[in-house]
């Protein structure tokens, strides 16, 4: 189906005769065009390269700069050379035809010339220009559509060597002590038998984790997880990650702290809250020794510097805050990012999945908020992110 001609195009007349002008410019503004003139070759240029008409309509023959000659020059000028050229000429041989089109004319108009065989061709060539820039506009749109492809599957390759690495990890111990118990089960001592079975058990629990994330991740990219946003009470969401977690803590010999208020109401959906922050703390812990802190806090935005962009104040900001090994600036760069695999072993040797911190990420942005990592290494970690205020119920 061809494309309606923009409103009102503006066509420019590059022609000597003022006779010729004036009858081409009192037909086609007639119909509906807008129409600017030029005597000579060199004010036509000017025109072109200031205005940049929708079509051009050139004499070929002029003093001084022929009508050949513009168009040369408009071919080799960015501004102009995708401008269509239509040549007005009393010439008829088969040589000055050809040379119109080798100078990069799109049509000629043979003089005395026919109002009706103008406004034909004109109207021709603003249809196929405006075609033509419909298929560059569509072959943009392309090439973004396969820019990010493109980036989709790197990232898809790039997620299948972190799983392949995380995977491989975990296997090897869980491999190796199943086979020691089955080959030399008879002749180990039952500690011995403990703690193999307690390695494997770390290693299932590893692989399972990864597993569960990789479930997550497939959900996230597939748009099936659901987003069900309900007012919460974010002091109870906390404290589910600390009963959960109390028993990791308590092991690693660290305080696990709930310091977000009660009565402090989000709207976020409940599984994505608590699967943020869960994994955060879990993080946290994982990456501060014996004697240390992790702290869950909230807070209304305001006062917070450096923050780019700046929240709306209808925000809550939660921190997950600890007191361990910290991070350097260079591996705090990498974080959230697919193609920089940061994964670092914990202080009690535990090794992570790779995901974590991506799939946090996402669900945080699925729910409108963003986070961000302030880290110094052997002066611990702060994780914070932003999730919508629901209200602040007085209690």
């Amino acid at each position: 189906m061809a494309q309606e001609i923009p409103k009102q195009p503006v066509i420019l007349i590059v022609d000597d005769n003022a006779t010729n002008l004036g009858v081409i410019v009192d037909y086609l503004g007639d119909h509906g065009f807008k129409i600017m003139v030029a005597r000579n070759g060199e004010t036509g240029l000017q025109r072109a390269r200031l205005a940049h008409p929708d079509l051009i309509l050139l004499d070929v023959m002029m003093p001084e700069m022929d009508g050949f000659q513009v168009c040369q020059h408009l071919k080799a000028d960015e501004r102009t050379k995708d401008i269509p050229v239509i040549f007005m000429t009393a010439l008829s041989d088969v040589e000055d035809k050809v040379r119109a089109f080798r100078m990069g004319g799109v049509d000629y108009i043979t003089k005395p010339i026919q109002h009706e065989e103008v406004l034909a061709r004109v109207q021709t060539h603003l249809q196929i220009r405006q075609q033509a820039k419909l298929l560059q506009q569509q072959y943009n749109q392309l090439e973004l559509l396969a820019g990010e492809l493109t980036r989709m599957n790197t990232d898809k390759d790039k997620f299948f060597s972190i799983v392949a690495h995380d995977l491989r990890g975990p296997f090897m111990p869980l491999l190796g002590s199943l086979e020691l118990l089955s080959e030399l089960g008879d002749n180990l001592t039952p500690l011995q038998v403990k703690e193999m079975g307690q390695s494997a058990q770390r290693s299932a629990k590893l692989v399972f984790n990864l597993l569960e994330n990789l479930l997550t991740w497939a959900r996230l990219q597939m748009g099936r997880m659901e987003y069900q946003p309900e007012p919460l009470d974010l002091a109870k969401v906390a404290q589910q990650t600390v009963n959960v977690l109390s028993e990791v803590a308590e092991m690693k010999g660290i305080r696990l702290v709930n310091e977000v208020k009660s009565g402090i109401m989000v709207y976020a959906d409940g599984n994505i809250m608590d699967t943020v922050i869960r994994n955060l703390t879990n993080n946290a812990l994982k990456f501060t020794a014996k004697g240390g802190q992790v702290t869950i806090t909230a807070c209304e935005l305001g006062g917070i510097q450096n923050l780019e962009p700046v929240p709306t104040p209808q925000s809550i900001e939660v921190s997950i805050v600890d007191t361990g090994v910290g991070m350097s600036e260079e591996v705090r760069q990498k974080l959230f990012k697919l193609d920089q695999h940061v994964t670092t072993i914990g202080t009690g040797k535990e090794t992570g999945t790779g995901l974590g911190l991506i799939i946090c990420q996402e669900m945080v942005a699925k729910s409108g908020g963003r986070i961000w990592v302030e880290s110094e290494v052997d002066k611990g970690t702060t994780v914070r992110f932003t999730v919508q205020l629901a209200g602040v119920v007085v209690s």
